[in-house]
């Protein structure tokens, strides 16, 4: 079990390395702000945390659109249910929806 707390300055992201997953492995658990205000989370493998990553113009030059197993779109809860695609490191990246305010989000996930 992962479990974590997560402090993000306002506009800013945070990353929490998820380990090496076989192909298949569940990614299953919840995501909470203390406030229960708004967030973004995506869970991406490897190479598409590299794309995330890259500053807007090298992004530019990537091709294709980011490829993420989960994804979370503005709630301040989660429950979380997503399947590794290949094998290789796996990362959560958490984002700050609103840049005016700090977050501290609970992380409690489980791989199986």
């Amino acid at each position: 079990m992962l479990t974590r707390s997560v402090e993000l300055k306002a506009g800013e992201h945070a990353v929490v390395e998820l380990g090496e997953l076989s192909a298949g492995a569940r990614i299953t658990g919840s995501l909470k702000d203390a406030r229960h205000d708004k967030f973004l989370y995506v869970i991406v493998d490897e190479d598409n945390h590299r794309r995330f990553m890259l500053s807007d113009s090298e992004a530019d030059e990537e091709e294709g659109e980011l490829m993420v197993l989960a994804e979370g779109d503005g709630r301040g809860h989660y429950q979380v249910d997503a399947e590794a695609i290949a094998a290789g490191k796996h990362y959560l990246i958490i984002e700050s929806e609103a840049a005016a305010l700090k977050r501290k989000i609970k992380v409690n996930l489980r791989i199986l």
